[in-house]
């Protein structure tokens, strides 16, 4: 979905800044659309953030 690879998405999960679930005990994880959803608008209002705190210190 974000087309990255699994371990750049691990990593993230790991982070703790995208949520999942292991699954089983063959190591699998899933992450649920809402986390996902949850997760982009975190990232959009970050980047909302930056870029207004840049504008004014120009």
């Amino acid at each position: 979905m974000f087309s990255i690879s699994s371990s750049q998405a691990y990593a993230l999960v790991r982070s703790g800044e995208l949520r999942a679930i292991q699954i089983g005990g063959r190591r699998q994880w899933r992450v649920e659309l809402s986390e996902i959803e949850a997760y982009i608008e975190r990232a959009q209002e970050a980047t909302r953030l930056l870029v207004d705190t840049e504008g004014t210190s120009a």
